[in-house]
């Protein structure tokens, strides 16, 4: 008895269907990717936030912030360059996920985009005004990235555990 159970993947437990391997397999390749686009975009702004506040000049914070948007929409535009080459298995939603990712990803550019445009209209950025000035680009960045989150309950079962039981999926995908 124990030579079978030790040749199974565990007692009790079936193998996964191979929609159920799919859906592993694109979740995980899913979440990968958006895990590194949130750790690449927060660590833009982590750095140019430390920037301003090094430095407390007002006659540069303004540019050194526009030059930050800059980065975090190369990186954007990066990532999105990624979607479209993104392998995943084939599956009944694997077209429809690819949609809601580039989709997402062209909303979360233009979210970027359009906070240059705010940033060119901003008084200098004072010491006392770079909380604010800083707290708006962190709200900006965090939109950005919500965007870009598949809302896992538009998906077929299989996915949608796909995306409940991987860990690394917890704070990259809208449960509902």
């Amino acid at each position: 008895m124990v030579a079978v159970c030790a040749a199974q993947v565990s007692c009790g437990a079936s193998l996964p269907t191979s929609s159920e391997a799919a859906a592993a397999e694109t979740a995980d390749a899913v979440c990968s990717l958006l895990r590194a686009w949130n750790d690449d975009l927060g660590d833009v702004v982590n750095a140019t936030s430390q920037a301003i506040t090094d430095d407390d000049d007002p006659s540069t914070a303004n540019a050194v912030l526009a030059d930050g948007f800059e980065r975090l929409v190369d990186v954007a535009e990066d990532r999105r360059a990624q979607l479209d080459s993104l392998d995943l298995p084939a599956s009944g939603d694997r077209q429809a996920l690819l949609d809601e990712l580039r989709a997402g990803a062209d909303e979360s550019i233009a979210i970027l985009e359009g906070e240059l445009d705010d940033i060119a209209e901003l008084e200098p950025i004072t010491v006392d005004r770079q909380g604010g000035a800083l707290g708006g680009a962190f709200v900006t960045v965090e939109g950005a990235l919500a965007v870009i989150e598949p809302r896992a309950g538009a998906y077929s079962p299989e996915l949608r555990a796909a995306f409940a039981g991987d860990e690394g999926c917890r704070h990259v995908v809208q449960p509902a």
